[in-house]
C-alpha cells in the first residue's frame, strides 16, 4: 500500500533522529565508540549480538509483511462488503420509493371511491326527498278522494262500501269501483304517474344503495391492499436498517484494518531504521576486526612462502557462480569468488598457501554474513578467507601447510546453496583471487 507524503516525511524525520543518536557513538576516527573492546573475540561477541538482533528484525519484518498482507486482504474484503451493502441500501431506497408511489396510487383510488360513495349517498338523499314529496302529493290526492267518498256517502250511494270490501288497496279501489269512473281521466293519469314515479324512485334508491355497497367493498379491498403495501414497505425499511448497520460495521472494520496496516508499516519503518543503524555499527565492528587482524598480521612472525597458490577445493570443482567485483544481484561489490559445482557440499577445503590460522569462526547466525569461516595469515600482509563452511577442522593459532584440509564446503550464513566463498586479501584489502589462483 502506498504511504502518504506526510507519513513519509514523518518517518524520514524519525529515522534522522535515530540516526543522529546512533552517530553519537561514532568517534572522530569514524569508528564506533563501543569498538573499544580489548580483543577480536569481544568485538565478535558484540557483532554477533548485532547480527542476532538483525536476524530478529528480519524475522519480525517477515511477520509484519505477512500481517500487512493479511490485513490488506481483509481490508479489501471489508471494502467489497461495504460497497455491496451500499448498493443494497440504494436498492432498498429504490424499492421503498416505488412502494411509496404504489401506496400513494392506492390512496388516490381510495379517495376517488370515497368521493363516489359520497356522491351516491347525496343522490340517495335527494331521491329520498323526491319520494317524500311524491308521497305528500299522494296523501293530498287521497284526501281529495276521501272527500269524494264522503260526498257519495252523504248522497246514499252505498256501492262504495262493497267496492271497499273487495279491493286490495286504495289504488285497486280506484280502478275497480264505479266511483273511479266518475273521477276525471286527468286525475287517473296523475295517480298512475305518481305511483310509477314513487316505484321508479325507490328502485333508483336501491340501485344507488347497491352501488354504494359495491364502492364500499372496492374501497375496503383497496385499503387492504394499501395496508399490505405499508407492511411490505415497513419490511423493506427494516431490511434497509439492517443493511445500514452492516455498512457501519464494515466501515469500522475497514478503518480498523487501515489503522492496523498503518501501525504495521510504522513498525516496519522503525525496524528498518534500527536495522540500518545496526548495520552501520556492525560495519564499524567488522572494520575494527579487520584492523585488529591486520595488526595481528603485522605483528605476525609468519613468513610468506613464494610459489603458486593452490586451488582451494578439488580440481574437479571449477564452476564459478559469482566472480569478484560488482555484482548486480547483491547490488554491491563481491569481495571474492564463489565456487559452487554440483556435489560440492561437504567436500574438503584446502589451505591455498601455508600460514597461521588467525580466525576460525564456528558460531554464526543463519542467513547472515560468511557463516562459519576461516582466515589464514600467509605473511607479508597476505591472507585468505574461506566462507560458508559446514565444518572447521582447524583452530586459531594453528600452523597449516599448503594443501592441508582446513574445513568442509557448506551453505552457512548468507548463502543460497552449498559453495565456497574464497577471498585473497593484501593488508585487509580484497583482491581478485584469479590474480593468484588458476582455474583448473
Amino acid at each position: 500500500m502506498k504511504r502518504k507524503t506526510v507519513k513519509k516525511i514523518t518517518q524520514l524525520a524519525s529515522f534522522a533522529i535515530i540516526l543522529g543518536l546512533s552517530c553519537g557513538i561514532i568517534t572522530s576516527s569514524g569508528k564506533s565508540a563501543s569498538v573499544s573492546a580489548s580483543s577480536v573475540s569481544d568485538l565478535e561477541d558484540m557483532l554477533a549480538q548485532l547480527e542476532e538482533r538483525n536476524q530478529q528484525i528480519d524475522n519480525e519484518l517477515a511477520g509484519l509483511d505477512s500481517e500487512i498482507a493479511e490485513n490488506e486482504k481483509l481490508q479489501d474484503l471489508a471494502w467489497e462488503k461495504l460497497q455491496n451493502t451500499k448498493d443494497t441500501i440504494d436498492y432498498y431506497n429504490y424499492l421503498i420509493s416505488y412502494q411509496n408511489d404504489a401506496i400513494a396510487e392506492k390512496q388516490s383510488e381510495i379517495d376517488t371511491l370515497s368521493q363516489n360513495i359520497s356522491d351516491k349517498e347525496a343522490e340517495i338523499s335527494a331521491k329520498q326527498t323526491d319520494i317524500d314529496e311524491l308521497k305528500a302529493e299522494n296523501e293530498e290526492n287521497l284526501k281529495r278522494f276521501g272527500e269524494i267518498v264522503h260526498a257519495m256517502y252523504v248522497t246514499d250511494n252505498v256501492d262504495i262500501f262493497s267496492v271497499l270490501s273487495e279491493s286490495s288497496d286504495i289504488y285497486d279501489l280506484l280502478v275497480r269501483t264505479k266511483l273511479f269512473v266518475n273521477i276525471s281521466q286527468q286525475n287517473t293519469r296523475f295517480m298512475d304517474e305518481l305511483k310509477q314515479a314513487i316505484s321508479d324512485t325507490e328502485q333508483k334508491i336501491k340501485d344507488l344503495e347497491n352501488d354504494v355497497a359495491q364502492l364500499d367493498s372496492d374501497r375496503n379491498t383497496l385499503m387492504a391492499e394499501q395496508d399490505e403495501l405499508e407492511y411490505e414497505k415497513q419490511d423493506l425499511e427494516n431490511k434497509q436498517s439492517e443493511e445500514q448497520a452492516l455498512s457501519n460495521q464494515y466501515s469500522n472494520e475497514y478503518n480498523q484494518y487501515s489503522s492496523a496496516i498503518s501501525n504495521y508499516e510504522d513498525r516496519q519503518q522503525a525496524l528498518e531504521n534500527e536495522k540500518k543503524i545496526n548495520k552501520e555499527e556492525a560495519e564499524a565492528y567488522e572494520a575494527e576486526i579487520q584492523r585488529m587482524i591486520q595488526e595481528a598480521q603485522q605483528n605476525s612472525q609468519q613468513e610468506y612462502e613464494a610459489g603458486e597458490w593452490m586451488w582451494p577445493v578439488g580440481r574437479n570443482f571449477h564452476y564459478i557462480t559469482t566472480y569478484f567485483g560488482y555484482d548486480p544481484w547483491r547490488g554491491g561489490s563481491h569481495s571474492g569468488i564463489d565456487i559452487g559445482d554440483g556435489g560440492i557440499n561437504g567436500t574438503d577445503i584446502y589451505a591455498s598457501k601455508a600460514g597461521t590460522v588467525i580466525k576460525a569462526k564456528n558460531d554464526y547466525i543463519p542467513g547472515y554474513s560468511y557463516g562459519k569461516y576461516i582466515v589464514i595469515d600467509h605473511g607479508d600482509g597476505y591472507s585468505t578467507l574461506y566462507g560458508h563452511c559446514s565444518a572447521l577442522y582447524v583452530y586459531e593459532g594453528q600452523q597449516v601447510n599448503q594443501g592441508d584440509v582446513i574445513g568442509a564446503v557448506g551453505s552457512t550464513g548468507w548463502s543460497t546453496g552449498p559453495h565456497l566463498h574464497f577471498e585473497v586479501r593484501i593488508n585487509g584489502i580484497a583482491q581478485d583471487p584469479f590474480g593468484y589462483v588458476t582455474l583448473p
